[in-house]
C-alpha cells in the first residue's frame, strides 16, 4: 500500500512530522497554478488519481 510520504507532491510540515502539503500543479485556459492541502503522512494514496512515486 503507497502512502501520502512517498509522493512526489508530498512536502513535509516543519512543525508536524505526522501532517504534510500534497501540492498540486493546476492547468486551466488561462493560467497555471499550485493547489495544496494538509494530509496525514501515512494516509492510504492507493486510491489518488495524482500519486507518483519518489
Amino acid at each position: 500500500m503507497p502512502t501520502c510520504n512517498e509522493c512526489k507532491s508530498f512536502f513535509p510540515i516543519e512543525d508536524d512530522p505526522g501532517r504534510g502539503d500534497c501540492v498540486q500543479q493546476n492547468v486551466d485556459a488561462r493560467q497555471t497554478y499550485y493547489s495544496a492541502r494538509i494530509v496525514n503522512t501515512d494516509n492510504d494514496a492507493s486510491n489518488c488519481e495524482s500519486f507518483q512515486k519518489k
